[in-house]
Order: structure tokens, then C-alpha cells, then sequence
């Protein structure tokens, strides 16, 4: 086991139970995704949950245990990258995903406010873009990013949640090359509502 897998507790959970049971039937692939994302944060580090059944494609998605639509990136400890093809041939060739991004809390950023700062200037480096604010409270903020025709962006269309905890901060980006229908759009912030930390 290696030395930050003997330190580090942090683990993404997906809640399937009326009472937030853990998913029982949940493939091996995502439960040993999940399991390896948590070995680049700190001691102690907090746990993120967010209910995927409430988007029937990505339900569908991790029930069916499709290992090509994970894929897990690990290639920087310090920022452990899952991302999930929700529609497209694999997680190589989507359309439309979701992406799960663990950070240790960045000593030079105070807040969640500092770390959306961040993420802005760093996306109009690469293209022109906009953003709007959907909802945000002390430990955490809904966006949306608008960035048509760049080429330098993964997606031209990305809903994000970012939390941040004591020790560990998160990101969920649903990513989309295409609009988003009305109800998906409602269904994927539904989903990013859901998400906090246990």
C-alpha cells in the first residue's frame, strides 16, 4: 500500500438508499476508482456524496459497470481526476460527462469564492467564456460556464459545483459538447445540489 493510501480517508460516496445507503450493486470498476481518488488527500479529509439516480443516463451509466465509460487519472496526486461518459462510445469519446476532480485545499485560496476566482481566469486564458452564478453559500458554489467554438475546453458547456471543505476540496463538472435539453439541465443541477460532505 502506498504511503498515501496508509494516510488518507477521503472518499467520494454515492448515495442509492432512501436513507443514503451506499449503492450496494455498484461495479467494482467505479468502487475501485472511487477508492483510488482518495489517495491523494489528506489525513482526515472529508467525504463527498451526491445522489446519481436523480439523472436516469447516469444511472444507467455506472449501474451497467461499463468500464470504458471511467475513467480514472491519478497521474497528479494532488489532483485526482474520474471522469464519467454519460453519453458517447467511452470516456476517450463522449459528448456528455461527469467529471469528479479532488483537490487538497490550496494553501493561496481562502475560500470557495478565491478557488471560482481561480477557475475563471484560468478558463478565459484559454478562450473567451461566460459565467453565471446559480447558487452559492459559505462552502460552496453553482456555475455555469459558456465557452462556444474553444477548442481549448473540453466542452463548450460545463454546469459546475464546487465544495470545499476543511481539508479537501471537490469539483463536479458536468460537461457537455452540445446543449443541454430543459430536463436534463434541471436533472444535472438536481444532482449538483445533492452533493455535500459527510
Amino acid at each position: 500500500m502506498s504511503y498515501y493510501c496508509q494516510t488518507v480517508v477521503t472518499t467520494f460516496r454515492v448515495i442509492a438508499g432512501p436513507a443514503g445507503d451506499i449503492l450496494r450493486p455498484m461495479k467494482l470498476r467505479l468502487i475501485a476508482a472511487l477508492a483510488l481518488l482518495s489517495c491523494g488527500t489528506p489525513l482526515a479529509a472529508e467525504r463527498l456524496q451526491f445522489d446519481y439516480r436523480i439523472y436516469a443516463p447516469l444511472k444507467q451509466v455506472l449501474d451497467s459497470g461499463e468500464k470504458d465509460m471511467v475513467d480514472f487519472n491519478a497521474d497528479n496526486p494532488a489532483r485526482l481526476v474520474d471522469l464519467i461518459a454519460v453519453r458517447g462510445a467511452s470516456a476517450r469519446d463522449w459528448t456528455e460527462a461527469l467529471e469528479i476532480v479532488s483537490i487538497a485545499r490550496p494553501k493561496n485560496l481562502a475560500n470557495v469564492r478565491d478557488w471560482l476566482a481561480a477557475l475563471q481566469r484560468e478558463s478565459l486564458a484559454r478562450c473567451p467564456a461566460t459565467f453565471t452564478i446559480i447558487s452559492h453559500d459559505a462552502n460552496s458554489v453553482t456555475y455555469e460556464r459558456r465557452s462556444p467554438g474553444c477548442a481549448a475546453e473540453p466542452a463548450s458547456l460545463g454546469l459546475y459545483r464546487l465544495v470545499a471543505g476543511k481539508r479537501s476540496w471537490f469539483e463536479l463538472a458536468v460537461l457537455a459538447k452540445g446543449e443541454l435539453d430543459e430536463k436534463a439541465r434541471g436533472e444535472w443541477l438536481a444532482v449538483l445540489a445533492s452533493a455535500h460532505l459527510d
